[in-house]
């Protein structure tokens, strides 16, 4: 992981973005916390993170493809009944989850990302 990438939470609890900032942040990375991910006036999306972390609560495709950062490692946090398996640029964490997990797959998805 390097210092300076950026970790964005959309949707999710406080808590979770307080548990990221309080794990990630003495890392040296940056965690910001959103409703749904940022667009500029032409319908992308401006200022890519290194990774999405994404709270669905339906379906794991719902939101995660329509937001312009498909290329874009994310972990998928959902109850969704059917979980896709991870791959390469993507984890999934069905709820409840532990935070363990989730700041572990955070950094899976950052070390393959440059390394």
């Amino acid at each position: 992981m390097a210092s300076g990438q950026r970790v964005l939470l959309v949707d999710g609890l406080s808590e979770t973005e307080e548990v990221l900032k309080a794990v990630l942040e003495p890392r040296g990375l940056h965690v910001d916390h959103v409703s749904h991910p940022p667009c500029d006036g032409s319908g992308r999306s401006t200022s890519p993170p290194n990774v999405l972390v994404i709270h669905e609560d339906d379906s794991p495709r719902s939101r995660s493809h329509g937001n312009g950062w498909g290329q874009i490692p994310r972990v998928i946090i959902g109850s969704a009944k059917i979980a896709p398996a991870s791959d390469d640029h993507r984890r999934y964490l069905r709820e409840p989850f532990q935070y363990r997990e989730l700041v572990l797959a955070i950094e899976q998805l950052l070390t393959s990302a440059t390394g």
